[in-house]
């Protein structure tokens, strides 16, 4: 039987390898949902996506697995597995690659219960509160609707709730959206997002009131993003820190997600 490396292209081949090392670090870093929530890439064909096989714990995913689908869901290369996907979950992930944003080729969706609590907070994600939360950049907000809404344009409202430019959107009662145009880019901005909630979580869990918070004013917060996205490490925002979580992922679950 032909492989799967066999008949894609070599630059696709290697965006599968990348998807599945970010399933696995996501599950190494315990921001999974079982089977559910979606990392998805754009494939080198016009309008055609990676997504995981719906059924796969994340840190079963190989590169190999993964399913290729058009923008409407329809799977045009099945992979190693006989599992479908998610319509629900790759409805908002083709809106959001689809939606003609400046960033959109790598989108990461979460249910992490830090971040849907802090979405859940009228006042939303303090961006002056921690390290974390400066490295953010403005914070989008969606309410919550369920994706498969046939009364509701859900998906529309949201890609008009993100916006052109911010790249985290909080989904009310629901999760997270992030957004890259590289795995890199669009991991670190994940995992700032769950560690900044966290730490908004313990601030006001130790105050009685907003008087108790210590925060950053709003231009130094933006100054302090402009510096961490201007290659503040020598490297684009968040290569070093991907490259170290890969590395991480290795040790512990080995190499098998490149099969």
């Amino acid at each position: 039987m032909e492989s799967v490396q066999s008949r894609v292209s070599a630059q696709e081949w290697t965006l599968r390898v990348e998807l599945a090392a970010a399933y696995r670090v996501f599950a190494m870093l315990g921001w999974t949902h079982l089977i559910h929530t979606h990392i998805t890439a754009a494939a080198p064909g016009e309008n055609e996506f990676l997504i995981n096989p719906f059924g796969n714990l994340w840190q079963e995913i190989t590169a190999s697995s993964l399913v290729k689908v058009n923008a409407a869901g329809e799977i045009l290369d099945q992979g190693t597995t006989d599992l479908g996907i998610n319509p629900a979950g790759f409805k908002i992930h083709s809106a959001v690659h689809t939606s003609g944003r400046a960033v959109s080729k790598w989108v990461m969706h979460i249910h992490v219960p830090e971040v849907v609590a802090v979405a859940n907070l009228q006042r939303g994600l303090i961006r002056g509160l921690s390290t974390y939360s400066m490295d953010l950049g403005p914070i989008s907000y969606h309410s919550y609707e369920h994706a498969t809404d046939a009364e509701s344009d859900v998906c529309e409202r949201m890609v008009n709730d993100f916006g052109p430019t911010n790249n985290v959107l909080l989904l009310r009662n629901h999760g997270s959206i992030t957004v890259g145009e590289s795995v890199h880019g669009a991991f670190f901005l994940t995992y700032q997002l769950v560690e900044a909630c966290r730490v908004q979580l313990l601030s006001l869990s130790a105050c009685k009131t907003d008087a108790d918070l210590s925060t950053v004013p709003d231009a130094i917060v933006e100054k302090t993003y402009q510096i961490v996205q201007a290659k503040y490490t020598g490297e684009d925002f968040g290569k070093l820190e991907w490259d170290a979580a890969r590395r991480q992922m290795q040790a512990e679950f080995g190499d098998g997600y490149r099969a």
